[in-house]
């Protein structure tokens, strides 16, 4: 309640601020949140600043990453406009295409490449595989937003970043 209470303080600042996106605070993933958790402590409060972001002509984002599977479709119900950081497989629980099918179709998806496709761990022809695969799906459904899904980490490949904006320009035109 208390938390609530304090965030209530300071949703009510950034809805009457310039800014036309506001994003709840929260980062969830379904393995620490759950079903029974979302309706029961979650639901009601996301659901009150959703409506009044909307009632402002603005834009609600949330971010969920880690696990999907769990919770996606929970939140997606609160109305959205976009979910954003979506981890897909192999990272993530649930293929990009399943992401998709679990979320309202007016609901903007962000994300698609997970973080870890930044480092050494992940060879350069995975990447390149998986980026283009990624923009191929993107390309055929609508709403998606090409970006990381959490963040590049700290061992990231600068390279990396930069070849996904050459891979976008070769691969990405509708």
């Amino acid at each position: 309640e208390i938390l609530e209470e304090k965030a209530d303080q300071a949703a009510e600042i950034a809805l009457n601020s310039p800014a036309e996106c506001l994003m709840i605070p929260e980062n969830l993933s379904s393995e620490v949140v759950g079903k029974k958790f979302f309706h029961d402590y979650m639901e009601a409060y996301q659901t009150k600043w959703v409506e009044k972001i909307a009632e402002k002509d603005k834009f609600s984002f949330v971010h969920m990453d880690g696990t999907l599977k769990g919770l996606i479709s929970e939140i997606g119900s609160v109305g959205f406009t976009v979910m954003e950081a979506l981890t897909p497989q192999p990272v993530g629980d649930l293929e990009l295409r399943e992401i998709r099918q679990r979320v309202p179709d007016e609901s903007i998806v962000w994300g698609g490449i997970p973080g870890s496709y930044f480092t050494p761990l992940v060879r350069q022809a995975e990447f390149e595989r998986f980026v283009k695969e990624v923009i191929q799906i993107m390309r055929q459904q609508p709403r998606y937003v090409l970006g990381v899904a959490d963040q590049v980490p700290p061992d990231g490949l600068e390279d990396r970043v930069r070849r996904v904006g050459q891979l976008v320009e070769e691969y990405g035109y509708y």
